[in-house]
């Protein structure tokens, strides 16, 4: 299921932002969500359980550290050392911290946080004790660092890294998707109206700039060494690889506006941009974009029969093409639907109603397309 949001003003607690008390890890509906989880992530972007097995995290890829932590009554997650309590993350009753934190027990998170430097929040909620000897990793950590902390149910360790996309990557990539959106919606209705698709080196450019900006973003940041689970890594692979091929072939698109047009291959690029910055395709744009994508399917399979009927069957590059799309638009059912959702149960009906949506409305638009003529 995609992120659930946080209540910052709920420092030093896990707060959800529909509810007013502390998440609790160990009972109600989230404890059996986490059970039936194989990870727990917590970042700036909210709560997120994750329905593989486990997580696809080793301690040393990228920037990820790791440390030995266990379920715990008090916290998400505990790290002992023998009989000794050396670190809570997120803690459910008083987050306390030592006065001096010189009796602390050392691992990577307090190496590289000294004297709890990770959180400078002014109102953190966080009170301190002089008996105290561990440190508790709370909500205001999370937020002042920029954290990205993973529970691994399965190993029973804790991976946590810092975000470090900055100002300039969020606004790159929100400029260049709502360019692209227009794109998508400037398409769809040149395709119902069956008006030539104009001039379309900007949006050819668009799936470039994406294409190469992703690319960049494998190679500088290691993108994928922060995509968690295994289904994500695999959409990814088969979107990435849809998108330079389409970025290939469109270089000179002469076919007709409704056998080939860029909605496809650009809504593949919101995809690639929404991993950039979420780092999972778990989230609540996955649904609608899959729906269109499907839509956009269904209405070029119903282009290519009816052209068969009328005589003029498609050529076979472009049954090629749609057989292309259909495997990705596969891969978005399974990968990108299957492992997000809550349940199975909720996964088998988020398909019926992506392609029943995606039937529906591809038909729909296919036959509104006849009111039209194409101009002369």
């Amino acid at each position: 299921m995609p992120y659930a949001a946080l209540d910052p003003a709920g420092m030093p607690f896990v707060v959800l932002a529909d509810q007013r008390r502390a998440l609790p890890w160990h009972h109600g509906p989230h404890f059996s969500r986490r059970m039936a989880a194989g990870f727990t992530r917590l970042n700036a972007f909210g709560l997120l359980h994750g329905r593989s097995q486990s997580s696809r995290l080793q301690e040393g890829v990228g920037s990820w550290r790791s440390e030995a932590c266990r379920v715990s009554h008090e916290a998400l997650c505990e790290q002992r050392l023998g009989n000794v309590s050396a670190m809570l993350f997120f803690p459910v009753g008083a987050v306390e911290i030592p006065e001096d934190f010189s009796g602390i027990p050392r691992n990577s998170f307090t190496d590289t946080f000294p004297n709890g430097s990770s959180c400078t929040h002014a109102r953190s909620g966080r009170s301190v004790n002089q008996q105290d000897q561990r440190y508790e990793v709370s909500l205001c950590d999370l937020l002042d660092a920029r954290l990205d902390v993973v529970f691994d149910h399965p190993s029973g360790r804790v991976f946590w890294r810092q975000d470090s996309t900055g100002l300039a990557t969020q606004l790159f990539v929100c400029v260049l998707a709502v360019y692209i959106v227009s794109c998508v919606a400037e398409n769809i209705k040149n395709i119902i109206s069956n008006r030539d698709m104009g001039v379309l080196w900007p949006q050819h450019a668009a799936l470039v700039v994406t294409v190469v900006f992703t690319g960049v973003e494998l190679w500088r940041h290691e993108l994928l060494a922060y995509i968690v689970s295994s289904a994500d890594l695999r959409l990814f692979y088969v979107l990435y690889g849809y998108a330079v091929l389409e970025a290939l072939l469109q270089c000179d698109v002469v076919c007709v506006s409704t056998m080939r047009s860029f909605i496809s291959p650009l809504t593949t690029c919101l995809f690639l941009l929404m991993m950039r910055i979420y780092y999972t395709f778990d989230t609540a744009y996955t649904l609608p974009l899959t729906m269109l994508f499907g839509t956009r399917n269904w209405f070029k399979f119903l282009c290519v029969h009816s052209s068969g009927a009328a005589g003029t069957p498609a050529s076979l590059g472009d049954r090629a093409l749609l057989l292309l799309d259909l495997l990705v638009f596969a891969t978005l059912l399974t990968d990108g639907m299957l492992q997000h959702a809550s349940s199975s149960v909720d996964a088998v009906c988020d398909q019926i109603l992506v392609l029943t949506v995606s039937t529906l409305m591809g038909t729909v638009l296919f036959i509104y397309s006849f009111v039209f003529e194409a101009p002369q």
